[in-house]
C-alpha cells in the first residue's frame, strides 16, 4: 500500500492533491549511500559488558531443542546461522548458572522467531487477521502459564510459535517469586499487544512521526520482561516498592529507549534493505528532512542523552541505611538493566544478524551499506 502526503500543486483551474509516496522518497534519498557508524557501546563509556563462558556448551543443547521444536526448518536455519541468541543471553545474564541459559536462550529464540513473522517480509506481515489470533493466542498462553492457576498444556491446533512458548515459560515461571511472575505476565501482555500497534503503523497511510513511533515501541517493546528474567537469572526478587520507586521506574523506562535506539541504528541497513522503512533513522529524515548521516548522529545523540538520564537516576535510588543484601540486589536490578543496553550493542556487533562482520573495521566503525547486496 502507498504512502501518501498531499503536496497541493496548480492545475489549470483549480488545486489538486498530488499523492507522494513516502517511502519511496525515502529510498529515492538512501539508495546506494555507504555510511561509516560509530559502534554504539562507546556512548555508554560507564557501563561494563560481561559475557557467560558456557555458550558453547549451552548452543549444544539449544541445536538438540531447535530438533524438536515445530517451527519450519529454514526459519530455524536461518535464526540459528545469524542470530546467535545465545552469545546474546550470555551478553544479558554474564553471571547466571549454566542450568539457567538454556530457557533464557530458548526465550530469545521465540522472541525472534515471532518477531520475524510480524515485521516486514514475514508471514503475518500483511495479515490483520492473522497478526490479531496469533497475539490472542499468545495471550491465552502468557495466562495459562503466568496466572494464579497455571496450565502448561497448548491447545491443539495453534501455530508452532506459540506451542514453544508454552514449556518456555513454565521453565521461567519454575524460577520466579509471585510478584517478579505477575510483572512478567503484565509485561509480556503489553510487548504482545503492542505487536498489533506495531503492524497498524506499518500499513498506516503516512510513515509515522517519529517521536510517537519512539513513544509506542518504548511502551511495549519486548525489552522490559528480558529486565525482569534477571530476576531468574540471578536467584532474587526486588521487592515491588523498590521497582515502583521513580528512581527505579526512570531507569527502566530509559533503559528501554536506549535499547530501542541501539537496535534502530545497528538494524538499519537490513531493514532497509527488507523495505522496512519505519526505522527511527528514516522517519527523522522524512520528518525534519535531513540528510541519512544527520539523521543517525541525531540518534545517537539520543543515545547519549537516555544514557546520561540513567546514570542521574541511580544517584536517587532508595537505598537502605542498614539491609546490605537488599542494596545487592538493587544494584544487580540495576546492572541487569544496563546490560541489556550493552549487551544489544555488543550482540549486534558480534553475529551477523545486521550486518557483515567484513563490514567493520579495526576501530570498530561499521560501513553501513543502503544498497540491495
Amino acid at each position: 500500500m502507498a504512502l501518501v502526503t498531499n503536496r497541493i500543486l496548480p492545475n489549470h483551474h483549480d488545486m489538486v492533491s498530488i499523492p507522494v509516496d513516502e517511502r519511496e522518497e525515502i529510498i529515492k534519498k538512501v539508495l546506494g549511500q555507504k555510511v561509516l557508524v560509530l559502534d554504539t557501546l562507546f556512548l555508554m563509556p560507564e557501563w561494563p559488558g560481561y559475557r557467560q563462558p558456557d555458550v558453547d556448551e549451552v548452543n549444544v543443547m539449544i541445536d538438540e531443542w531447535l530438533l524438536s521444536v515445530n517451527v519450519a526448518q529454514r526459519k530455524k536455519a536461518k535464526h540459528r546461522a545469524l542470530g546467535d541468541y545465545t552469545t546474546l543471553t550470555a551478553l544479558y545474564y554474564p553471571h547466571c548458572k549454566k542450568e539457567k541459559m538454556l530457557p533464557l536462550a530458548k526465550f530469545l529464540y521465540w522472541i525472534f522467531f515471532f518477531d520475524d513473522e510480524i515485521d516486514a517480509g514475514g508471514e503475518l506481515t500483511r495479515d490483520d487477521k492473522g497478526t490479531r489470533e496469533i497475539c490472542q493466542q499468545m495471550n491465552q498462553c502468557v495466562d495459562d502459564c503466568l496466572g494464579p492457576d497455571p496450565n502448561f498444556t497448548p491447545p491443539p491446533n495453534v501455530s508452532g510459535t506459540v506451542e514453544i512458548f508454552y514449556p518456555i515459560l513454565e521453565e521461567l515461571r519454575e524460577g520466579m517469586g509471585a510478584s517478579s511472575i505477575e510483572r512478567f505476565r503484565t509485561e509480556l501482555h503489553d510487548y504482545l499487544n503492542g505487536v498489533k500497534r506495531q503492524q497498524q503503523v506499518r500499513q498506516g497511510l503516512r510513515l509515522p512521526d517519529p517521536w510517537y513511533h519512539l513513544g509506542i515501541r518504548a511502551a511495549d517493546v519486548g525489552v522490559i520482561p528480558s529486565i525482569t528474567q534477571n530476576e531468574f537469572a540471578m536467584e532474587f526478587e526486588l521487592p515491588d516498592h523498590i521497582r515502583r520507586h521513580e528512581a527505579m521506574e526512570t531507569i527502566v523506562r530509559e533503559v528501554t529507549i536506549l535499547t530501542i535506539l541501539i537496535n534502530e541504528v545497528m538494524s538499519v541497513q537490513k531493514e532497509f534493505r527488507s523495505g522496512q522503512i519505519e526505522n527511527l533513522i528514516f522517519l527523522f529524515m522524512n520528518r525534519y528532512d535531513i540528510s541519512l548521516q544527520a539523521s543517525i548522529e541525531k540518534v545517537q545523540d539520543l543515545i547519549r542523552q537516555h544514557y546520561e538520564i540513567c546514570i542521574a537516576a541511580e544517584k536517587r535510588l532508595p537505598w537502605s541505611k542498614d539491609d546490605e543484601n537488599l542494596n545487592e540486589d538493587i544494584r544487580e536490578y540495576v546492572r541487569g538493566c544496563q546490560r541489556l543496553a550493552t549487551g544489544t550493542a555488543g550482540w549486534s556487533m558480534s553475529c551477523e544478524r545486521y550486518f557483515k562482520n567484513s563490514q567493520v573495521n579495526e576501530k570498530r566503525e561499521i560501513l553501513m551499506d543502503f544498497s540491495y547486496a
